[in-house]
């Protein structure tokens, strides 16, 4: 295991016995240090205060202050985690956004199919939103289960636009409004429904650039099918966003260990950062050489 320098000279820097009342001891790098080192040990805070106060003594830090498991409950509810800076660079990347549901508490699928859904049965839903080219993880949230797919994935890459060269959703993601954020410099892929019509506008109001290419996709599965127009736009490429949504339940199931809704999207935030050292250690770079 390695530890950064810098946030070991931080973590030398931290002083219990000059604690003010409300003064925050612990810098958030230490913090996310700690809570990421539980999460992929899948541990529990109080085993996480534990472990981390064990591998900083096996390093000869045995004098480092750990925070202990209320204070890192309570400081995963705010905590600021960057799951990746691609969108905040200049390169374009192909976008992919898909959701799944993560349970709280509750029974297994079966036993709802079997007998029906309690009362007390809480999940939520994943938003997911990874760039096609790497399966990197660029963008997360965490939302309750009423939330709209295209309303979130909006809030998710409203500015960010400018960063994307295509987008590719099902047919959840076909919203006007959706259309609109993404605009039309942005390839649209998304599947109309089976009864769409073209839309032509009128004199009043004419048609929106953004609800150009829809319009393109409606023609094109009338002349030709479904399947064929998903062929040639490249929508299978979404399946990726599957891939990793399954990496996510197999390395760390699809129970969610928070109860608070925002100690839960720290919690899911954390676990697409691992994902996302996991594939930059493990995954292999290929290059389509012919």
């Amino acid at each position: 295991m390695w530890i950064e320098d810098s946030l070991l000279r931080t973590w030398r820097e931290v002083d219990v016995s000059r604690k003010v009342v409300g003064e925050c001891l612990y810098a958030d790098c230490i913090i996310e240090c700690c809570l990421l080192l539980g999460k992929i040990y899948h541990q529990r805070l109080r085993q996480t205060t534990g472990f981390v106060k064990s591998v900083l003594r096996m390093m000869g830090h045995k004098d480092y202050a750990v925070p202990d498991y209320s204070t890192l409950c309570r400081r995963q509810a705010c905590l600021p985690v960057e799951v990746s800076r691609v969108l905040a660079g200049r390169k374009k990347i192909d976008i992919a956004i898909d959701s799944t549901g993560l349970k709280v508490y509750g029974e297994g699928e079966w036993k709802v199919r079997k007998h029906g859904a309690s009362k007390r049965r809480t999940w939520r839903k994943l938003h997911i939103g990874i760039d096609v080219a790497t399966q990197e993880i660029v963008c997360v949230e965490l939302t309750t289960n009423g939330e709209d797919d295209a309303a979130v994935a909006g809030r998710m890459l409203k500015g960010k636009t400018h960063q994307l060269n295509s987008f590719r959703g099902d047919g959840g993601y076909d919203d006007f409004a959706f259309r609109k954020i993404l605009g039309d410099e942005v390839t649209q892929i998304i599947p109309p429904p089976t009864d769409a019509v073209v839309d032509e506008g009128t004199k009043k109001k004419p048609l929106e650039a953004y609800l150009k290419q829809r319009n393109q996709a409606v023609e094109y599965i009338k002349s030709h099918n479904r399947k064929e127009w998903k062929i040639q736009a490249g929508y299978h490429k979404r399946s990726l966003n599957e891939v990793v949504m399954f990496r996510y339940k197999r390395n760390f199931t699809a129970n969610m260990s928070a109860k608070k809704i925002e100690n839960q999207k720290t919690e899911a935030a954390l676990k697409c950062k691992i994902l996302n050292l996991y594939s930059r250690q493990g995954m292999p770079i290929a290059y389509k050489a012919a």
